[in-house]
């Protein structure tokens, strides 16, 4: 019974989500809120965030946060034509996505 329990608690201590929320007010919150439910049921909470419109890691101390960079410039921050800035978004971080998602990978595969 007891190496039943110890391995169903490794189980669940193994169970990790990346999430990438896009950096825009309606999609940040939601995707927060869905990570404050799966942390209870168990899921540690990794949140991948663009320096455009950061959430406040201090909301969330239970997660981790790590921001890569958007390659945006001040000029090219402005929100009314959101197309424009999802284009550039999606062309500037695919390398600093990537970069940081393998780093994760390479923390994990270390423990």
């Amino acid at each position: 019974m007891e190496i039943t329990r110890e391995i169903h608690m490794q189980q669940k201590t193994a169970r990790r989500l990346i999430l990438f929320p896009l950096p825009l007010q309606g999609h940040i919150t939601p995707m927060l809120q869905l990570a404050s439910i799966l942390y209870t049921k168990g899921f540690s909470i990794t949140i991948i965030h663009t320096q455009f419109n950061p959430p406040n890691p201090s909301n969330y101390p239970h997660f981790t946060f790590h921001s890569i960079p958007d390659g945006l410039l001040e000029s090219e921050s402005n929100t009314s034509d959101v197309i424009r800035l999802l284009t550039l978004m999606n062309v500037n971080c695919i390398t600093p996505f990537r970069d940081c998602l393998a780093k994760l990978l390479a923390d994990v595969s270390k423990d």
